[in-house]
């Protein structure tokens, strides 16, 4: 059992994509010892300066999957830098369609065409998602439906994305929580000894940005009023989280102003993780840092990201505070920081079964 991995997201910046690379990793080792684990980096699309080429080829291989030519498929993908190939000497492939299945993705095309060339060539291939959010254009969604319906599994880590994956008519979609619910929790031996790099206060807020902010000045303007309002109503240090090129730029243009601490890459997930379980609050709109936040049991402030992943985050975890949108409401704020006051029930979430490879997955919420 041989398994090709993809979107490889490894060597990411990003501590989201880290870390679900990493669970999906630990996962399948141990639901599958015997097995190889390939992570596959994907050829570079072609004409980044030329969009208009991109979008014919995106539109010509859309095009040969839902009309069954084979032949037109693997000449369209290789003119998207893909080789037929590819898969060659695996058994299985598992898809990881983290940050992918959306209207706005670059990949989301390329992707469909990988997979369906998977299942040409005769490989189990398994799709992971994380949010499917299409936007309702009917093209990409009766494209992921062709390809998802023709996959050994599918599963989607929220209610609001499995509702949506069964209203556009894919079959026997699974929900399965992240994956990043299934990394061993940390012990606070090891907590310590992974904020012990860091020159941090004892008490201190956590704050991120959001995949809905840009590198523009309205994002920098939403930014500094929410910091501003954190100030006016919380007396800690605050430790923002940055490791998106929008955060980071966010962070390092806010920093003098509002003597900012800045915790940005080289830091790699585990320590983010450490920093987060470790917050008095987290206040942002990054999924994985919400989710990390709520497996250690710290209350966060969702905002909204640019689909409504961060919406089927909480849905997923019965949340009480739902997320914000950007152009701050004050009153919204500090409503949000009194229902914490008055406490957060957690509930458990876990990945009981990875038998991504089998029918019978199951998972527990309880």
């Amino acid at each position: 059992m041989k398994i090709a991995y993809f979107i490889n997201t490894f060597k990411s910046i990003n501590w989201g994509g880290q870390a679900t690379s990493t669970a999906i990793e630990y996962m399948l080792s141990r639901q599958y010892p015997e097995a190889e684990f390939v992570p596959l980096d994907m050829p570079r699309l072609p004409f980044k300066k030329i969009k208009i080429l991109r979008k014919y080829y995106e539109y010509k291989l859309t095009r040969a999957i839902m009309e069954e030519q084979i032949k037109d498929v693997f000449f369209y993908l290789k003119k998207m830098n893909v080789p037929s190939n590819i898969f060659e000497s695996f058994t299985h492939v598992c898809f990881n369609g983290e940050g992918a299945i959306h209207a706005k993705s670059g990949h989301l095309v390329v992707f469909m065409g990988l997979l369906y060339l998977a299942k040409k060539q005769g490989k189990v291939v398994a799709a992971i998602n994380q949010t499917i959010d299409l936007k309702h254009k009917r093209h990409l969604e009766l494209l992921v439906q062709k390809v998802y319906n023709m996959l050994d599994y599918v599963s989607v880590r929220e209610p609001i994305s499995l509702l949506y994956a069964q209203n556009i008519g894919i079959l026997n979609v699974h929900l399965i929580p992240d994956a990043v619910y299934g990394l061993p929790v940390l012990t606070d031996q090891v907590i310590d000894m992974r904020l012990s790099k860091f020159s941090l206060p004892k008490e201190y807020v956590a704050v991120t940005g959001s995949s809905a902010l840009k590198r523009d000045r309205t994002s920098f303007v939403y930014m500094k009023n929410l910091i501003t309002i954190i100030q006016k109503n919380i007396d800690l240090p605050i430790v923002f989280m940055a490791n998106a090129k929008t955060d980071i730029w966010l962070a390092h243009r806010l920093h003098k102003e509002f003597n900012l601490i800045i915790i940005e890459p080289p830091v790699k997930y585990i320590d983010a993780i450490a920093i987060i379980a470790r917050s008095k609050i987290l206040i942002g709109g990054r999924q994985h840092p919400n989710i990390f936040a709520y497996m250690y049991r710290i209350p966060f402030i969702p905002f909204k990201g640019n689909t409504f992943k961060n919406d089927g985050v909480v849905a997923l975890q019965n949340y009480p505070l739902k997320p914000l949108t950007w152009d701050i409401d004050v009153s919204k704020l500090e409503s949000s920081l009194e229902e914490i006051e008055k406490g957060i029930l957690f509930n458990k979430i876990e990945i009981e079964d990875f038998s991504i490879f089998s029918t019978d997955v199951s998972t527990s919420k309880e």
